[in-house]
């Protein structure tokens, strides 16, 4: 699925009137484009600087379709030189036309590239062409007026491809005239059919690429559809008002790679010219295509289903590697709905590496009916839009930093399978490297460090550590890794906690209980969750019924996810007065600890996995005790599938299983066994425990993109703190490289650098100047130092107060490496590289 794109490239070009009836048209054409010759008229000259051979006069082409003007020579290697190609021998022959027409230049040789050059009678540059031939022939094809021309015959290679024999005809080309196709009224569709091939006639805007011309005449105002479509081409479609010059194109507007136009027409005369996309040589060898030319029965339109996408949303600035949303709102703004389609309808969304599909809507009655919109947030509601299972919000990532795009978009098709609709809206956005942050103080050991992420205008993020106390002081790798994961807690995390979605609909005032979370990785998590689980059943006696062989009653099973939810209720209560009192104390001026960071991040993660689910629980539970339809209650239902949407993670048995062996939890199949039997009795119960697993299995995913934003996942100490498998002893990537970071002043007074490797050789980033105007103290980043495709890390660099400068390195696997000798006077010559101490850099794959 793409996007439509209009992809050729045409001259605007102004026709003359014509009367309606006349088919001599071309003549009218000739002499037009004759006109528009001057357009690409440049002054000729010797390549060398030396007078080019005389021209050979091949005579006059006469006015009949079977005239012809025939020469060959060869070219040697020291022969005439070329009026435009360096070293290249060249033949110039000279013809004349006493009529004007469409002419054809054919260069052929077995043994040469040829090139060929067309001229006016001073030798004035009209056009070139290299492959318009068959293989690497050369062909010209123009419109020109009566006069003398003249063409070079010459070589792509030049003499270094050594002598080649040539042959060059000179021809009328006949069958170019556009086909009169008659007048289009109500009920009276036009149609035409035909080939591209090698030999058919060149476009009348690009000549290199094969065409057919045909006109139709417009009685009256009217809106007009065009279509041009081929099985094996890709046609492309240019409407021509012989009045007012080119006033459509288009390439892809049709079903796949047809073409298609709508527009309305006051009445006249007017040109379609079926082309294709692809020039003569890179199309297959022939291609048939079928127009059709149909006036718009415009009541009849606005009646019909019409799918638009009316607003999208994204964010601005995404980070490479995180999932965002993309919402929208998509409505059928025609007067049909969807079931007079009778087919269903798409919505998706692409980008560069990026294609994500909606499912299938069908047509039902009461489906997409005339001005239904649908939404999938708030923020993207209508006045009349509302929100429908089918129609959710998209989630996509990117894999690179720079500036991009998206496109959302949706399609109709029939019952046939045919598309009937088409519409989407582009946005712009920004992908980042890593995540921004502002300038925040956290305290790592007792040490107050001031960390900051900086995002250039193409989107690379420098982050720089440095000691409150002594900013030009060194920073231990393992204190940048903290500090700066102390600062990411900070800003993306208490920062609006209380705004987060899981968190904002829990209630923060009432009855609280003690909430101790250990840590914020799956395992962790689970552990905790499984144990309040296991307590809340075993106070219920459901296992004893079970033993029993008694029925489980559904409030007894009920009342467990009751239970969990006021338990999670006042735990919540605590996290929420925890957070406010950090908040307060950070925004008076305390910095937060690398400490108690990882403590809010944790309890962060099990209000948004277990808390958030289990109230949501709870709040349903109610919700049916409350209704006068119970569980059947249509808002009831709403709210129960709005949670089992959050509950679909796969073998959630599988995960209740790890949880509870996770927990030391001694009766696993037991307690498996009781959990199937109170789904069956009481689905609710079942829901809220695959909603709380589900989330809390995305835990360890979403940490990981939350480290890698900040380029600190490769960290041993932070993958300890997330419980993250340490690597083998056994390296298995790619072993550790040894470079030094080398600099010199450059001439303008920029101070740019590379790394050199052991063996010596240098490697020089694409970005890599670091200007001496830099805000003192700050980091910035060079691109990527690659060796052979592999990433080895980029250099960092600031000017310190003192005017020195300092580098350091940062390795793929984001640690900041110092190297000794890592300061470049503020005084050295320019133009002279200096080296930093060698330090041991972990490439891209490898590891520790």
């Amino acid at each position: 699925m793409n996007p439509r794109t209009t992809r050729t490239t045409a001259l605007s070009i102004p026709l003359p009137a014509i009367g309606r009836r006349t088919l001599a048209v071309s003549f009218v054409i000739v002499a037009m484009l004759a006109a528009l010759l001057a357009l690409e008229w440049s002054n000729a000259r010797s390549a060398q600087g030396q007078t080019a051979c005389a021209p050979i006069d091949l005579g006059t082409l006469e006015a009949g379709p079977d005239s012809e003007l025939t020469a060959s020579g060869s070219w040697s290697t020291k022969d005439c030189d070329s009026r435009f190609r360096t070293d290249s021998d060249a033949h110039t022959y000279r013809f004349e036309l006493g009529e004007g027409g469409r002419i054809r230049v054919n260069l052929t040789s077995a043994d040469g590239d040829s090139y060929l050059y067309l001229m006016d009678e001073d030798g004035r540059r009209i056009t070139y062409n290299d492959d318009s031939g068959a293989g690497l022939d050369a062909r010209l094809e123009r419109d020109l007026a009566p006069g003398v021309y003249m063409v070079e015959a010459t070589t792509l290679g030049g003499r270094k491809r050594g002598p080649a024999d040539f042959s060059l005809t000179v021809s009328r080309v006949t069958g170019c005239d556009p086909v009169h196709l008659g007048t289009l009224g109500p009920g009276v569709g036009l149609t035409a059919s035909g080939s591209w091939s090698l030999d058919t006639c060149g476009s009348r805007f690009v000549v290199e690429h094969p065409a057919h011309g045909y006109l139709f005449e417009m009685p009256q105002d009217g809106r007009v559809l065009i279509d041009l479509m081929s099985e094996n081409g890709d046609p492309v479609l240019s409407l021509v008002s012989l009045t007012e010059g080119l006033i459509a194109a288009n390439d892809d507007g049709g079903e796949r790679r047809n073409s298609r136009i709508e527009r309305y027409l006051q009445a006249g005369t007017y040109l379609l010219e079926a082309t294709t996309y692809l020039e003569r040589d890179f199309q297959p060898l022939m291609s048939d295509f079928v127009l059709v030319v149909n006036l718009v029965d415009e009541q009849a339109k606005q009646e019909r289903f019409l799918l638009k996408i009316e607003e999208s949303r994204t964010p601005d600035v995404v980070v490479a590697g995180q999932p965002f949303p993309v919402d929208f709102r998509v409505g059928n703004l025609g007067g049909g709905s969807l079931a007079e389609v009778g087919g269903y309808a798409l919505v998706y969304v692409v980008g560069p590496r990026v294609l994500e599909v909606g499912p299938r809507i069908t047509a039902a009655e009461g489906r997409w009916e005339s001005g239904v919109s649908y939404h999938t947030s708030a923020g993207t509601a209508g006045n009349n839009s509302v929100e429908i299972g089918h129609v959710r919000p998209f989630e996509v990532s990117f894999g690179s930093s720079g500036p991009t795009w998206l496109f959302v978009g949706a399609v109709t098709y029939n019952s046939l399978g045919e598309e009937v609709g088409f519409h989407g809206l582009w946005r712009n956005l920004t992908v980042l490297s890593g995540t921004p942050l502002d300038s925040v103080t956290v305290k790592v050991d007792d040490a107050d460090y001031v960390v900051e992420a900086v995002a250039d205008a193409e989107g690379l993020v420098t982050t720089s550590v440095s000691a409150a106390a002594d900013p030009e002081a060194g920073v231990d790798p393992s204190v940048q890794a903290k500090a700066i994961y102390a600062a990411g807690v900070h800003s993306q995390v208490l920062d609006g906690i209380f705004e987060q979605p899981a968190i904002a609909a829990l209630l923060r005032d009432g009855e609280s209980a003690p909430a101790a979370v250990d840590g914020a990785s799956s395992s962790a998590l689970s552990s905790h969750f499984a144990g309040q689980y296991t307590s809340a059943v075993a106070a219920s006696g459901l296992a004893e019924a079970l033993a029993a062989e008694e029925a489980l009653v559904p409030m007894e099973v009920e009342d467990i996810v009751t239970g969990i939810a006021q338990e999670s209720s006042e735990q919540f209560v605590t996290l929420a007065e925890s957070w406010s009192a950090l908040q307060e104390r950070v925004d008076s001026g305390d910095a937060l600890s690398y400490e108690e960071a990882f403590e809010v991040h944790s309890q962060f993660a099990y209000a948004e996995r277990v808390i958030s689910p289990a109230v949501a629980a709870g709040e349903i539970v109610a919700a049916a005790s409350n209704a006068e339809l119970g569980w059947e209650d249509p808002q009831v239902l709403v709210i129960f599938r709005d949670l089992q949407q959050r509950a679909s993670c796969g073998d959630t048995d599988e995960h209740l299983q790890d949880a509870l062996e996770g927990a030391g939890v001694s009766n696993v199949e037991e307690q498996i066994r009781l959990a199937a039997e109170m789904r069956v009795a009481s689905p609710i119960t079942g829901l809220t425990l695959d909603a709380v697993l589900c989330a809390i299995a995305e835990a360890d995913d979403e940490n990981s993109l939350f480290l890698r934003g900040l380029a600190i996942a490769g960290n041993s100490e932070i993958q300890e703190l997330f419980g993250y498998d340490q690597p083998s002893l056994e390296p298995t990537g790619p072993a550790p490289v040894r470079l030094r970071i080398i600099a010199r002043l450059a001439e303008e007074g920029y101070i740019e650098h590379g790394v050199e490797l052991a063996s010596g050789h240098q490697i020089l980033p694409t970005s890599r100047f670091l200007s001496l105007d830099t805000r003192t103290g700050s980091w910035r980043s060079s691109s990527d130092v690659e060796v052979a495709g592999v990433v080895l890390g980029r250099i960092q660099g600031r000017i310190l107060q003192d005017g020195r400068a300092e580098l350091s390195f940062v390795d793929a696997t984001g640690e900041m490496i110092s190297p000794d000798l890592r300061y470049l006077a503020a005084d050295i010559p320019a133009g002279v590289w200096l080296r930093s101490g060698e330090i041991s850099a972990m490439p891209e794959g490898a590891e520790e």
